[in-house]
């Protein structure tokens, strides 16, 4: 193998464009994964079809849920393969490991990422340290899951050129969705819908809220809830919905197959981030035709989210959020326009192109090492 992607777990966003990678590279590129799953994630999915290899090792837990990976088998993976390409997708100890022996083999090295810099409020200097080391000792390219990615990488190192900049969109499996509601037509039951892990930073009481006063100001609310997480958080939310008589539907944890299957079933998505990379819900419910209402605290504002055309962006005003969400329930037309407009945005957030953002790194790669051969 010439060509070697080391990552953390696989993922349903990712499975089908390292596919595509391989489809277009051959048996020269191999993804190493340091563990199956994570406790937190309830998905199941069908791994791509490309070469891979699962590590052995132990994982430590942080108070924050993150799990760190210590796979000391990549020493003699790497030893024994001596990849002619090494990109490396996360931050954590066997990535860390990944990236000095790769350099002291002098392999070329890209890191991969999908963060940006409004996750790093909260960061301690250790970390941040850390970042600046990740960002100006190893790569020789970069990959990024969206331009605010990009800029991250400049923030904590500001000598980076052009052409060594890529990217990855974050995807949904939009042909599958399209196949699954072809020639259906599915009825709009939901005004608002929620999805994804309820948890602090996805702002559950505050989507609780809005159905709440969306119910006061227009006499009926029907919600959608899709996904799980913390008790405390999910039996709070509930209750405020009880209590004002909201109308809602708790579909629990959806398994990947049958996401299409509740997106149509809602007028808008709403997605009150405090902090995401990106939020793949939001391809997920554009691919559906479903608009988004999020915040600016996802890398999806501005890049799939386009303010006033099939979402809004808006501050964390829950009476800002009614207003906004009321004008597209009442007016057919705008909400029409929204969804058409949707669609068509999220078209080019997809498989191939993400793999596409690979292939022109590892691309570039080569001719450098060529260079200096």
């Amino acid at each position: 193998m010439k060509y070697l992607l080391v990552t953390d777990i696989p993922a349903p966003w990712r499975e089908k464009v390292f596919e595509n990678v391989y489809k277009r590279i051959g048996d020269e590129f191999h993804v190493i994964y340091c563990k199956h799953n994570e406790k937190r994630r309830l998905w199941k999915f069908p791994l791509g079809k490309h070469p891979k290899t699962f590590l052995s090792g132990i994982t430590i837990s942080t108070k924050r849920t993150k799990e760190n990976y210590f796979n000391l088998g990549i020493i003699p993976f790497l030893l024994k393969s001596r990849p002619r390409v090494v990109v490396c997708f996360s931050l954590n100890p066997t990535i860390f490991i990944t990236l000095i022996i790769s350099k002291l083999m002098n392999t070329n090295i890209a890191v991969f990422a999908d963060t940006w810099i409004g996750r790093d409020k909260e960061l301690s200097w250790f970390q941040k340290i850390g970042r600046k080391l990740y960002t100006n000792f190893f790569p020789d390219a970069f990959i990024g899951a969206s331009r605010k990615t990009l800029a991250w990488y400049r923030y904590y190192n500001n000598n980076i050129p052009d052409e060594s900049l890529f990217v990855s969109s974050l995807c949904a499996d939009n042909e599958y969705f399209e196949r699954y509601n072809k020639n259906k037509g599915t009825e709009k039951k939901y005004d608002i819908m929620f999805a994804g892990r309820i948890v602090d930073r996805k702002n559950p009481l505050f989507f609780a809220d809005v159905a709440k006063k969306i119910k006061e100001k227009s006499g009926k609310c029907k919600a959608l809830i899709m996904g799980d997480g913390d008790h405390e958080l999910k039996a709070a939310m509930f209750n405020i919905l009880k209590e004002n008589s909201v109308d809602y539907h708790f579909a629990g944890f959806v398994e990947h197959n049958e996401l299409p299957k509740y997106y149509p079933q809602a007028k808008l998505l709403l997605f009150p981030t405090s902090g995401d990379c990106w939020g793949v819900v939001i391809n997920e419910a554009f691919v559906s035709g479903v608009p988004v209402i999020t915040t600016d605290m996802t890398a999806a504002a501005g890049e799939l989210v386009l303010d006033g055309k099939n979402g809004y962006v808006l501050p964390m005003d829950s009476d800002l959020w009614v207003e906004k969400i009321r004008t597209l329930l009442e007016s057919p037309e705008k909400l029409h326009a929204f969804s058409k407009c949707a669609r068509e945005t999220v078209r080019k957030f997809n498989f191939a192109n993400a793999a596409e953002g690979i292939i022109a790194c590892i691309d570039y790669l080569k001719a450098n090492s060529e260079k200096r051969e």
